[in-house]
């Protein structure tokens, strides 16, 4: 070791020689310069294999570097994780990631990495897409944990971030092995990244993160590639290895047309939707470029009229069914929200027909849900549509719809202060019960 360090710490050219020859000048013995290998796979290249290739039939042992071979496999099996996947029935690759650390102490390192692959490893019997977004999303509760403050600490100790998640990791990087009969070959070289929205400043804050994190992994956990929905991982494994809010938007479209296909059907298993307060906590650390200025997202999440309009569609898509509440449910929203996205003009038409749709649903049946002590929908006005309207002009079309269709499929409206105000009319409204965790409206 003392030899080892030493020829490290000298930055010689050859530092296998080095070794040697410090080893040999301290004990008199020799180290071998070669030594067989198997195969030992990095995230970026293979060494030692023991054949040319995964799928060849040649079985010579293969002479290399034994220094590089041996500092491979620890740092392999030190910080590395590997998981077999299932990607058909009765088949199963192995996928293989390391993560690369940027800005955190090795020993802290070493704990969090220990305890995810110990306690908390993410699953890979339900497709590739899974296992990565498992992965990201676990690997980033136990990095929170290590800035908990100990429960018998009187005083807030609170080891403040102040850098993004990804500033301590940069991401993982992996090696995906396609199943050969009795071999594995490489068959893809991957990167993933780490969310870079997750920055808590305060103790608070830290207690928030890890709830949206619980919110996430509880969604995910739902989704299965064995029940049809390898386009759904794929697109939240796109999100949550990235820093774009994009990539959440186009997540948030199919899965709000999944959530109300699921809820029409009495027979589902119970659903999960994503929280206001997870998303008013994930907008927070992104910012909107236009025209060269920044602009904060938080202008528009927390516009009366953006939010009255939103839950106007959570009223009418996740939170209705004839049955339980009196009134349709309107189907295929947000997706034609967002396949209107892209021209100002079409958007607006499309949203005026749903608002007038809205409204005279309203009018039919607002009044016997009042005689029979029903909750009411909320109404929306013309100054709602126009603060919309003033919205597209300073951020665009897409974006507001994106963040209309977010929050419209999201639960917790019942807790919503700017969404409960008087209506139209001049009467209180009745706050709508909220879908808790695990929970949909037909139970």
């Amino acid at each position: 070791m003392v030899a080892l360090f030493t020829a490290f710490s000298q930055q010689a050219e050859d530092v296998n020689k080095l070794v040697n020859e410090l080893f040999t000048e301290a004990t008199g013995q020799k180290l071998p310069e070669t030594a067989s290998a198997v195969k030992i796979y990095l995230p970026t290249s293979v060494q030692g294999v023991n054949r040319i290739k995964a799928d060849s039939n040649k079985v010579d042992s293969q002479k290399a570097d034994w220094l590089s071979l041996w500092l491979i496999a620890g740092g392999l099996f030190t910080f590395g994780i590997a998981e077999r996947i299932k990607i058909a029935e009765r088949v199963y690759d192995w996928r293989v990631v390391v993560l690369e650390p940027q800005d955190i102490q090795l020993s802290k390192y070493r704990q969090v990495l220990n305890k995810l692959r110990q306690l908390h490893p993410p699953s890979g019997g339900h497709g590739i897409a899974r296992f990565d977004a498992e992965l990201i999303l676990r690997f980033c509760q136990e990095l929170l944990n290590h800035h908990q403050v100990p429960a018998n600490t009187e005083e807030d100790e609170f080891d403040d971030f102040l850098q993004p998640v990804n500033h301590f990791v940069s991401s993982f990087i992996g090696t995906h092995f396609g199943s050969k009969g009795q071999v594995y070959g490489v068959k893809e070289v991957f990167s993933l990244g780490l969310p870079g929205w997750i920055s808590p400043k305060t103790s608070e804050e830290l207690a928030d993160y890890h709830n949206i994190l619980t919110e996430h992994l509880l969604i995910v956990s739902t989704l299965s590639a064995e029940e049809g929905h390898s386009e759904l991982l794929a697109a939240y494994r796109d999100f949550i290895a990235s820093t774009s809010l994009e990539n959440f938007f186009h997540f948030q479209v199919g899965y709000a047309d999944y959530v109300v296909k699921r809820l029409a059907d009495a027979k589902a298993k119970p659903l999960r939707l994503f929280s206001l307060n997870g998303l008013n906590l994930m907008v927070k650390n992104f910012n909107h470029r236009q025209n060269d200025k920044e602009l904060t997202l938080t202008d528009i999440t927390g516009n009366p009229g953006f939010l009255r309009i939103a839950k106007a569609i959570n009223s009418a898509t996740v939170y209705a069914g004839k049955d339980e509440h009196g009134w349709d449910r309107i189907y295929g929203l947000a997706q034609r929200l967002s396949s209107q996205a892209g021209s100002k003009k079409d958007f607006i038409i499309e949203l005026s027909i749903f608002l007038a749709s809205y409204e005279n649903e309203n009018l039919r049946i607002d009044e016997e849900l009042k005689k029979k002590g029903k909750p009411r929908r909320i109404w929306t006005t013309k100054d709602d549509l126009d603060g919309i309207i003033n919205l597209i002009e300073k951020y665009g079309s897409s974006l507001i719809a994106n963040l209309l269709i977010a929050y419209g499929y999201a639960k917790g409206w019942g807790k919503s202060k700017e969404a409960n105000k008087t209506d139209t009319t001049g009467e209180s409204e009745t706050k709508l019960d909220n879908i808790e965790e695990g929970e949909s409206d037909n139970d």
